[in-house]
């Protein structure tokens, strides 16, 4: 998966929640079509959250072999500190990345509680509606 890859799907993302968000919650085809819409953004917040969080362990792994090969090559006295210098802007774009992986986990989990929820109340709607036992 590449950076274009992502940024498309987070764009199909927010169309197809746009577009769910314009369906009433009144009629139960409407809330149908609102779930369909709904899972299909669901699983695209799935790739772009693996992705992101596969990016963050990446940085992570960089900064960790930038230290420890700044610990092994410095000629200097206080090799830590070296190494902590080293690594100061890769902290930055970890930090960066981990704010990223953790925004997505998190809208993945509100949208398949979210999910959960239309589903249920479909249940309900499809029951009470329909005249069932």
């Amino acid at each position: 998966m590449d950076i274009k890859e992502i940024k498309q799907y987070i764009h199909d993302i927010q169309r197809l929640r746009d577009t769910a968000e314009s369906f009433t919650d009144d009629s139960p085809g409407a809330l149908v079509r609102k779930v369909e819409l709904l899972t299909q953004a669901h699983t695209l917040m799935g790739r772009v959250s693996a992705y992101m969080s596969g990016r963050h362990m990446q940085t992570y792994n960089l900064r960790k072999r930038v230290y420890a090969e700044t610990m092994r090559d410095t000629t200097e006295r206080n090799k830590k500190v070296a190494a902590e210098l080293a690594v100061l802007d890769i902290r930055d774009t970890e930090a960066e990345d981990f704010e990223r992986m953790h925004l997505w986990k998190n809208e993945f989990k509100s949208l398949a509680e979210y999910l959960y929820e239309l589903r249920l109340r479909l249940r309900v709607d499809m029951h009470i509606g329909g005249g069932g036992s």
